[in-house]
């Protein structure tokens, strides 16, 4: 069935938004979704905030609004149903200074029934509310003013049907015992999107960039250094990191000086592979970054302690993988969602190093809970065990 037109309100005065916020509050869900442009900047520049409680969608125009207290309050309160929540989360975080306190994220809870991972809120609408949704004005201008009535009709089909999404998937979560294990992650994501903006969690940025396993110790200290670097010069100047700098142009500076104890300008600047561009035209201050004391980073875990990945623990990932495949199956859940590719090398890799499996902290909860016994019972000394038993 194609959706037919939406019913929505314009807001644009100050005093109804007020109004609506502290209305909603006593609302079983509240429906929310974001349109904004970030093609130029770190920061997305927010163009449209949508509502729907019940059925009925407010459409928020955010350049009329300069009081944000009554949506706070409303985030501290009310449930709050989004889809993919993590560039909505962002925005909230640096619009607002704050997160929803409840958040259900239809997205992620299509992944824990084993409905599909990273599932389209187009695709989840049909499958759940038997609804059709258009494509259009994905790229639109949510900048320009007025919006057109096609902009306006996208975006309140884009939260329309939350509040029945939240109801119908809510209800499965629930039948299949799986509300706590959702819970837990929706609250990991709204932590994730307030970590983000703390100056601390900038120093596990350089884990994001690829190569890093090419450096040796020094340099995996130099790339943490520079990536810290680079969060806070982003966010200071509102550029895309890779407009600053490219990831690979901090690899190869850090590979670079890898040899270097004492850093200056002119190190910087000549540097083997570094761009040559980027080096002068920082390099005092990153001299003065890659010249901070050890104390105030994390040291990062030793190149020379990872084990490669030869044959024996390329069969020991492919077995750990088709278990947690075998667990996500017999759960019901994504098997995305239960572990990812790199995650499961980290437990292989940190298994090979220390007889033990190193659990990532973002696998700690639940995922543990399900993985930890089988993954145990495959392991060298598990199975010697079970043998001598048995004789």
């Amino acid at each position: 069935m194609t959706a037919t037109l939406a019913n929505y309100e314009y807001v644009a005065d100050q005093d109804r938004f007020a109004q609506l916020c502290g209305n909603w509050l006593d609302s079983p869900s509240v429906g929310l979704d974001t349109e904004f442009i970030r093609t130029r900047t770190f920061y997305p520049k927010t163009g449209l905030l949508q509502f729907c409680v019940d059925s009925r969608c407010f459409l928020v125009d955010p350049l009329k609004i300069s009081d944000w207290e009554p949506c706070r309050k409303l985030l501290a309160g009310a449930t709050m149903v989004i889809h993919a929540a993590g560039e909505d989360l962002g925005l909230l975080q640096h619009l607002l200074g704050a997160v929803p306190a409840k958040l259900f994220d239809t997205q992620l809870a299509a992944a824990f029934l084993g409905v599909g991972f990273s599932l389209s809120y187009r695709d989840l609408v049909s499958e759940f509310c038997g609804i059709d949704l258009p494509k259009s004005e994905t790229r639109s201008n949510w900048l320009q003013r007025p919006l057109s009535t096609a902009q306006l009709q996208y975006a309140a089909a884009d939260v329309r049907f939350l509040p029945a999404l939240w109801q119908k998937l809510g209800q499965r979560l629930d039948e299949e015992q799986k509300l706590d294990w959702f819970t837990a992650d929706c609250r990991e994501l709204t932590a994730s999107a307030i970590r983000n903006e703390d100056p601390r969690s900038w120093r596990e940025a350089w884990r994001q960039i690829n190569d890093h396993e090419l450096l040796d110790d020094r340099g995996l200290l130099l790339l943490q250094r520079l990536c810290r670097w680079r969060e806070k010069e982003v966010r200071a100047r509102d550029l895309p990191r890779n407009w600053l700098v490219a990831d690979r142009d901090l690899v190869a500076l850090a590979r670079g000086l890898e040899g270097c104890r004492n850093i200056g300008p002119e190190k910087i600047r000549n540097a083997a592979g570094a761009n040559p561009k980027f080096a002068s035209r920082f390099a005092a201050s990153l001299t003065r970054c890659l010249n901070e004391p050890d104390e105030d980073l994390a040291q990062p875990p030793s190149r020379r302690q990872s084990p490669a990945f030869g044959r024996s623990l390329r069969e020991q990932l492919k077995l750990w993988r088709n278990l947690a495949q075998r667990e996500a199956s017999r759960i019901r859940v994504c098997p995305e969602l239960l572990v990812r590719r790199r995650q499961m090398q980290q437990l292989v890799q940190s298994h090979a190093l220390t007889g033990s499996i190193d659990w990532p902290p973002e696998m700690r909860g639940w995922r543990k809970r399900v993985l930890e016994p089988v993954l145990a019972a495959e392991l060298p000394a598990s199975k010697q065990a079970a043998e001598t038993k048995v004789i």
